[in-house]
């Protein structure tokens, strides 16, 4: 599909959405940010108080922009450059700016020691310079903090582009043929390697100005000291060799944590889409193992990882110590000899070029990673897109569909699927398309659909299509959302539409069961809604589409008989009479009603025709006859037909009632915390990392740390001062200051250690615990309505930012601590004690000033997460649903849809940096009163040089350390809220695990199960879904279990494997109250086969016996019994691979897999919900035979959806509105004309039964 009339809807956006008239005061100092600072003191921010903040250009104008601004000849790296060029030009000048005062400065510092040195003094000389010194600090305050918010906002905008590039390029790519691309893979593009971009300004400006800012400082000391600088030069260049070797390594760990991480990812995203599953087998022993050694794994690439950031930390200390040490060495060596005027401008200069020693190799290293990460995206933008070039639009008169040699695989590597298939359809037919499971059938209709690929060194295929599309497939994709909005899908509303939608895919009576109608809202995939109510919603939003040719896979396999009859006669055969279809399906009585069939075996059309013609078929009469032996007994259960027939009319007050009712929203509002992050989180944090005794180990080395620098400042300046005395040896001063030098870098590079080690296990610990308490949440009241976005943006963001940025955020912290502490005495000692006041308003302002800003912050922190986990959840969602997304031609909407929820993202971010770029403002204003104090009186009334020299390099920028160390701790507290959301999910309700009773290993020998007045509900705000239901199954007995949709049929299911647990009454298994047992054990001794097949990533033996107990040969007879000999025999065996939610099988060989694993488990009771509604006739018979013999000695309870399945049990119960109506054997309930069995069974006779 084409992107371009998108992008002409945005080639003119401007830059600035609101005009605010704000003044360059204004802007300068961030005054409107002001009003939201009060507003955030009075009560919690809303999202709404936040949008006239906004002034950015929207996500997908950026995204068209750079779409036609990129170019094939760069990579993605010089194209985001060349594409922010001019900003980037803003933020150079700005930063050139900034580098222009830091180098004024050691100037400065010279010409105050000169100036206090002299015996005359002229105050006002000393004014003026008073006055340069505050001038400088103001400017480089401005600039630094409009620096700050330029190179965020540049940040994300940029990830904002490659976040709708990734969106951009999974619409145009195929899930099912392209299997080198998970979803979990996919996310972690999106989660990890995206946000990697944010940084990448700050850092590319780090690299561009750095050695700009090394050159002049080096040209300025040479003009010092002379040739001495020779030795800084060669212990820079050594250093970046030593760089080069950890910036290496660092990208290989790098590349190890994020394969790591996409693993884990991919398995943890997997395990929690198929939760329900995992629950009922009582698999979470399983995938918790799993997914902790993946962490594991991930957790010691990470370690390798900051390993290399405190080897960067130490050397980042040590090498301006050897350039200091080292160079004053060589200068007094050469006969030279210090003096205050020289050593402190030096020393100013160097501890620039020391922050440039720390933070270059930092930046090259997180440039290094950044383009890892965007090799990675690259990569994936490079990924094979859906192969539909040989699909094209054309307006032919006669034929809907036309095909000319249609040769299609799954993958390049894979054999063909389909062969030679070349057919037209006339516009308005009827066709069916049969065969066998694995006859290619569904590959038959995604082949018309792009999904599949073909060799281009064959002749390619042809395909014309007449006419707009419209697809309903073999599993139903549902959103997020209501029920109408799953039906319209984007278009308009039209009421006389929608009314025959509803009442052609028989959702009338279903309407009128939900609580609010085609108002209620629909869990993601449809949680709380049947198989058959989704497979009909499916269908209802292909006939709204209003689509003139409909691609229908098997969409009547999922539904009850008599559905399935009503849809074929009133809407396939008269309502979408006009239209073309085209139906794929195993059950050949449907195809007698088609125009034309076409039989498939092995991907080739063997046979084609009318009904007349290919029923003389061998083949076909072959699995004609298996189907005339099912058919006696195919009946349908559900929906009764008067009531049908009258929806049409009353549907449309049902829906103008429901419209009026206000709507229950099934999914949960993700938790917000209100005001400061409570003491007990950081209490566990505390506790988590070590306790007290981790903790005293950092607090001892900061105290060595500041003990070391003072008196490496103090040794400095009494040896600058004492050049003239007698004792003075300079070798003895110069050994001192070294070996000080040296164990400062020691003691800082212990400090990352302790807290890298100390954090990234808490991290770990706190992973797992999360895990842990998912896999025991409650399926109905947490996973049916927490959107499984929100659960993954827990464990990819939030423990990102345990990772690695809380980390560095503590490391940065305790570093800055300790160097406000050492000024600080450093200042009272060397000028003033009156400088004690000062300080104590200064530090009154900051926390108040904090205390202010953080009640904003950490409100808009908490919004910004919140808002992450929508994008995440609609990214998951509309990768599952890429085919149907395509078919109905609506990837412009969902890139729109996704993009409107980054910019509710970047809103907030935009806000939450111009508060941050406010509160460093005014930090640094108010550190002026202790700054400039502090100067002030060296300049006016301090003699001493070297102490001068002092405040002057080391307390002068004490306001830059406290501005930027309350900085760090508002961004740690700020780290914080992602442990304080961790931990949240660590204390989610669980299902209740605690039991009373200790059962027999072999529990239940015979399988007797005894409903005793039971009664469950789903959620404790809902009605009673099971009521006194009382009802006694005795040993191996078979009990079929009738109901309409919503009856409980499946409430009953899940009761007894207490997903539901009773709310009144019991169950007893054997005269043993089920919840008195533990639910691993109750689970573990149920089996139950599920109507959607469920299968992971992995080999067919891990998918058939994750707990391994078995041997080879018992799995590959079971396989051989499910007739599924052939795929193993076909591919690599038991080793045979498969793809995530199996998408490289067909739907029938997934729902054999399914049977075989639970045919494997061997357990006493068994659960069977339509487990063969996808597999054609024949095969059903040998599955049925296979399911009598191995099931023979079970009680066996199966959820009816076809009579077939049913009518040979012992006993038949019917289930209506929660409860028990009738019960007995089929041939008692049919013989008695007042039970509700036999009307329906009569009602189904009348209606001719397919």
């Amino acid at each position: 599909m084409n992107f371009q009339d998108q992008r002409l809807n945005f080639e003119d956006e401007i830059l600035t959405i609101k005009d605010y008239r704000q003044t360059c005061g204004d802007k300068l100092l961030f005054v409107k940010i002001y009003s939201l600072m009060k507003i955030a003191q009075e009560h919690q921010l809303k999202e709404e108080e936040i949008e006239e903040y906004e002034e950015q250009t929207p996500s997908e104008a950026l995204f068209w922009q750079f779409y036609q601004f990129q170019s094939d000849q760069y990579g993605l790296m010089k194209q985001l450059i060349l594409f922010f060029w001019k900003r980037l030009t803003v933020i150079f000048l700005i930063q050139i700016v900034q580098l222009s005062v830091q180098l004024v400065m050691p100037f400065v510092i010279r010409q105050v020691l000169t100036y206090v040195q002299k015996e005359e003094k002229s105050m006002m000389d000393g004014l003026i310079m008073i006055g340069v010194i505050l001038i400088l600090k103001v400017v480089s305050l401005l600039s630094a903090t409009h620096l700050k918010l330029q190179m965020r906002l540049v940040g994300y905008d940029a990830m904002s582009i490659l976040s709708l590039k990734i969106m951009s390029k999974c619409l145009r790519i195929s899930m099912l043929s392209n299997t080198q691309r998970t979803i979990g893979e996919i996310t972690n593009l999106m989660q990890v390697d995206a946000q990697k971009i944010i940084t990448a300004v700050n850092n590319l400006m780090n690299i561009i100005i750095m050695p700009i800012q090394t050159i002049i400082t080096l040209i300025f000391i040479y003009q010092q000291i002379g040739i001495s600088v020779l030795v800084g030069i060669a212990i820079i260049i050594l250093t970046l060799v030593i760089n080069n070797y950890l910036g290496r390594h660092i990208l290989t760990t790098q590349k190890q944590v994020l394969l790591s991480k996409d693993n884990r990812i991919k398995q943890t995203n997997e395990v929690f889409q198929q939760i329900k599953f995992i629950k009922i087998n009582s698999y979470e022993s399983i995938f918790k193992s799993k997914i902790e050694q993946l962490r594991e794994v991930e957790r010691k690439c990470i370690d390798k990882r900051l390993e290399c950031y405190s080897l960067n930390v130490f050397f980042g200390w040590l090498s301006p110590q050897l350039i200091l040490s080292l160079s004053f060495g060589l200068y007094i060596y050469l006969g030279n000899q210090l003096t205050p005027a020289k050593v402190f401008p030096i020393i100013s200069l160097l501890l620039m070029l020391a922050a440039n020693l720390q933070l270059f190799p930092i930046s090259i290293n997180a440039l290094l990673e950044i383009s890892l990460s965007l090799k990675r995206l690259s990569n994936f933008f490079e990924t094979q897109e859906i192969m539909d070039e040989c699909i094209s639009q054309c307006d032919d008169m006669e034929f809907s569909i036309q095909i000319q040699n249609g040769n299609f695989s799954w993958n390049k590597d894979q054999q063909k699927i389909l062969k030679n298939v070349s057919f037209n359809i006339k516009k308005g037919a009827f066709i069916s398309i049969i065969g066998d499971v694995g006859s290619g059938k569904s590959s038959f209709i995604q082949g018309l659909l792009g999904e599949m690929v073909y060799d281009l060194n064959e002749k390619s295929p042809k395909i014309l299509i007449s006419g707009t599309l419209a697809y309903v497939g073999q599993r139903a994709w549902i959103q997020n959302g209501s029920v109408r909005d799953n039906i319209t899908f984007g278009r308009q509303f039209n009421q006389d539409s929608y009314n025959q939608a509803i009442y052609y895919s028989c959702l009338s009576q279903d309407l009128d069961i939900l609580i609010d109608g085609d108002l209620t809202m629909i869990g993601e995939k449809g949680i709380n809604l049947s198989g058959g109510q989704k497979a009909r919603i499916s269908l209802a939003r292909a006939i709204y589409s209003g689509a003139q040719i409909l691609l229908l896979d098997d969409p009547l396999s999922a539904l009850d008989v008599h559905v399935g009859n009503f849809i074929m006669k009133e809407c396939f055969l008269k309502h979408l009479s006009s239209k073309t279809r085209v139906l794929s399906t195993h059950a050949l009585n449907y195809s007698q009603y088609t125009d034309y069939i076409y039989l498939l075996q092995n991907g080739e059309i063997i046979d084609q025709g009318n009904f007349e013609k290919i029923s003389q078929s061998t083949k076909f009469k072959e699995i004609e006859q298996n189907n005339i032996i099912q058919s006696n007994h195919v009946k349908c259960l559900q929906l009764d037909a008067k009531k049908n027939n009258e929806s049409k009319q009353t549907i449309q007050p049902i829906l103008a009632k429901r419209n009026k009712a206000i709507t229950e929203d099934i999914i949960l509002k993700e938790d917000r915390q209100i005001g400061e992050v409570d003491f007990e989180v950081y209490q566990k944090y505390f506790m988590y990392n070590g306790g007290l005794k981790n903790y005293s180990v950092l607090i001892l080395i900061m105290i060595l740390w500041i003990i070391s620098q003072l008196i490496s400042n103090f040794w400095i300046a009494k040896w600058a001062s004492d050049t003239n005395s007698q004792d003075h040896n300079s070798y003895v001063y110069l050994s001192v200051y070294f070996l000080l030098g040296v164990f400062q870098s020691l003691f800082a590079y212990a400090r990352a250690v302790s807290v890298v080690n100390s954090s990234l296990k808490s991290a770990s610990r706190i992973h797992n615990e999360i895990i842990e308490s998912l896999l025991k949440a409650p399926q109905c009241e947490f996973f049916e309505r927490i959107p499984i976005g929100r659960i993954m943006n827990r464990l990819t963001k939030d423990i990102n930012s345990l990772d690695i940025d809380i980390n560095i955020n503590i490391s940065l912290f305790s570093t800055k601590l300790s160097q406000i502490i050492s000024a600080t005495l450093l200042a009272i000692i060397t000028s003033t004690k009156l400088i004690v006041a000062p300080f104590i308003i200064f530090f009154y302002l900051s926390l108040k000033i904090k205390n202010i800003y953080m009640q904003a912050s950490r409100e808009l922190q908490r919004l910004e997460l919140i808002t992450k986990s929508p994008i995440l959840s609609y990214f998951v969602e509309s990768l599952q649903g890429l085919t149907i997304i395509r078919a109905y031609q609506k990837s412009n909407v969902f890139l729109t849809t996704f993009s409107q929820k980054l910019d509710q993202n970047r809103q907030i971010i935009y806000v939450s940096t111009v508060a941050n770029c406010w509160f460093t403002q005014v930090l640094g204003f108010s550190s002026l009163i202790v700054n400039m104090t502090a100067i002030t009186y060296c300049v006016l009334y301090q003699n001493n040089a070297s102490f001068i020299g002092l405040i002057l390099t080391y307390v002068a920028n004490l306001d830059a350390l406290i501005q930027s160390t309350i900085d760090t701790l508002s961004t740690l507290e700020n780290n914080m809220i992602s442990f304080e959301r961790c931990l949240e999910f660590t204390k989610i309700p669980q299902e209740k695990s605690t039991y009373t009773l200790e059962v027999e290993p072999d529990w239940p020998k015979d399988g007797v199960i005894s409903f005793d007045n039971l009664a469950v509900k789903y959620r404790p705000d809902l009605p009673l879904a099971l009521k006194h239901f009382s009802f006694k199954i005795h040993k191996n007995e078979k009990i079929g279990i009738v109901g309409r949709t919503g009856a409980g049929k499946s409430t009953l299911a899940l009761s007894l494997l207490r997903i539901l647990e009773a709310q009144e009454g019991q169950i007893l298994i054997d005269n043993i109250n089920i919840s008195q047992i533990s639910l691993e054990k109750l689970r573990n001794s149920i089996t139950s086969i599920q109507q959607d097949a469920i299968i992971f990533n992995g080999s067919i033996r891990q998918n058939l016996d994750p707990f391994q107990q078995f041997n080879d040969d018992s799995i590959k007879q079971v396989l051989n019994d499910c007739c599924l000999t052939n795929l193993l025999n076909q591919r690599n065996g038991l080793e045979t691979m498969i793809s995530e939610s199996g998408d490289n099988l067909s739907a029938g060989e997934k729902q054999l897999i399914c049977i075989a694993r639970a045919i494997l488990k061997r357990a006493k009771i068994v659960l069977i919900d339509e487990a063969t509604a996808n597999i054609d006739i024949e095969t059903e018979q040998k599955i049925q035979k296979v399911i009598s013999s191995s099931f023979s000695n079970c009680t066996v309870l199966i959820i009816a959806h076809r009579i077939n399945t049913i009518m040979l049990c012992d006993r038949i119960i019917v289930i209506d509105n929660g409860q028990l109506v009738e019960e007995g054997s089929s041939q008692v309930l049919l013989n008695n004309p007042s039970s509700i069995f036999y009307n329906i069974y009569q009602e189904v006779i009348k209606n001719e039964v397919l």
